[in-house]
């Protein structure tokens, strides 16, 4: 089993690295986002290299919604990300797979369409297109997840800590309201603003790019039992997403998963762990009940 983390600063490597981590995601300042940090053109190859120096293996986020005009940077980075030997790239829009069939690099590919991977048949027709593995849905019960894990031929990732994508819109919304009151936005590619809404409970993380605007949930989903349950139905891997999260909490819950892996209680470990991060808000987010029910 894979135990992807996303990574936001070159320094973090070697902690994800002592911590088991197997695979690392960076994302660069144009291609990706909604990640927990932004690397520059020579910092991607710095943290590639270290990387690969440590034997782990390199993923980018590449889930840009692209116009007609950026896909020849697309293809710019492709030529990057094969000249460094990158094993892994997150994409969502189907132009991607086209380029990365000129380049000979779909089986490089991952799909993660955020919400919309949440039945085996749509799995299964993408999986058969030759990339690598899909991510399913944050949204699904575990139950979902399970039957989507047994019914497909080929390799799934789940993401089973960290908060969760649960809004995007390409419109900068923040900025429009801001425009709308006659206030200056200090949103901008900043990781501490929140949304406090009427109709839900706590401070939901907001951040507005280039790219628009990224809603995510109050809680962060610590799925520390539920990885039994998936590893048990033939799961591939599973990913613990840092973003508006300490370094450190990160570490913890990857060394957390890794010790249920190797056979602990994985409800001595939650425990164990939810107790040392009590002023974080966990949950087990969509896993056991619906999502019309808590919408």
């Amino acid at each position: 089993m894979e135990f992807i983390v996303s990574v936001g600063k070159i320094e973090d490597i070697n902690l994800y690295y002592e911590v088991g981590a197997t695979v690392l995601i960076f994302c660069d300042e144009f291609h990706g986002t909604r990640a927990p940090g932004k690397l520059n053109h020579q910092e991607l190859v710095q943290a590639f290299q270290k990387t690969h120096d440590l034997g782990l293996k390199v993923a980018v986020y590449m889930n840009r919604i692209y116009t007609d005009k950026e896909l020849v940077k697309a293809e710019e980075y492709f030529e990057f990300l094969k000249e460094n030997q990158v094993e892994f790239i997150y994409y969502n829009d189907p132009a991607i797979y086209m380029i990365a069939e000129s380049y000979d690099m779909v089986e490089r590919l991952v799909y993660e369409p955020d919400t919309l991977m949440t039945n085996s048949r749509d799995m299964q027709f993408v999986l058969d297109q030759g990339i690598h593995h899909c991510v399913l849905s944050t949204e699904i019960t575990l139950d979902e997840m399970k039957e989507i894990c047994k019914n497909v031929q080929g390799k799934t990732e789940a993401i089973l800590f960290g908060y969760l994508n649960m809004s995007y819109s390409k419109r900068h919304l923040i900025q429009n309201y801001c425009d709308e009151l006659g206030i200056t936005n200090t949103c901008v590619d900043k990781m501490d603003c929140v949304l406090i809404e009427s109709t839900r409970e706590g401070k939901m993380p907001i951040m507005e790019d280039a790219q628009g605007t990224h809603i995510f949930t109050y809680y962060v989903l610590d799925a520390f039992d539920e990885m039994e349950v998936l590893k048990e139905v033939g799961i591939h891997a599973i990913r613990l997403d840092g973003i508006f999260l300490p370094s450190e909490v990160v570490a913890d819950a990857c060394k957390a998963f890794m010790m249920i892996d190797l056979g602990m209680p994985s409800d001595q470990v939650r425990k164990k762990f939810e107790e040392k991060y009590n002023s974080i808000p966990f949950s087990k987010g969509y896993m056991y009940q619906k999502t019309n029910l808590v919408k």
